[in-house]
């Protein structure tokens, strides 16, 4: 069944990097925002700005992150704390590095009575972040994301 969606059928994204004269480049994008892209000491760099592999797992969790909040506002749940953690495993196999599995890893706190809706969070976040299913063919993804309630007013 094709769903209907309550946002654009296309969308286009565009950046471009300007070499830094060293050992990295300037990133905009076609909103005018700016990243500072560096290569990592280990490889020569500086290190003075995102590594490309930081870049992709911020990416990948940028979207699960917005995926659940585009569900939890859908669904009113009452949103306490939200936290993902991503690892990229590369590997060198004998002609280059390739990254062969991400691990999500981070924890949903809910308020009282929508430990359900909470889960449902994640399981769409999952089923609909546009990134992972673009990259879930040719990458393995872990996931390990727990959902646990908390009384509202115990919070500071």
């Amino acid at each position: 069944m094709r769903l209907k969606s309550r946002y654009p059928e296309h969308l286009q994204y565009t950046a471009e990097t300007e070499w830094d004269g060293k050992t990295g480049a300037t990133a905009r994008t076609g909103e005018g925002h700016t990243l500072i892209l560096d290569t990592p000491k280990t490889y020569g760099g500086r290190g003075e700005g995102l590594c490309p592999d930081e870049l992709f797992v911020s990416s990948v969790l940028g979207c699960l992150n917005n995926t659940f909040l585009d569900f939890q506002r859908r669904f009113e749940m009452e949103l306490l704390s939200f936290k993902l953690r991503g690892t990229a495993d590369v590997h060198f196999d004998g002609q280059g590095y390739k990254i062969v599995g991400i691990k999500i890893e981070g924890e949903v706190v809910v308020g009282e009575d929508e430990l359900d809706v909470g889960r449902r969070c994640v399981e769409l976040m999952r089923e609909y972040c546009h990134v992972v299913r673009t990259i879930s063919n040719c990458i393995p993804f872990e996931f390990d994301v727990s959902v646990r309630e908390e009384p509202s007013h115990d919070r500071d």
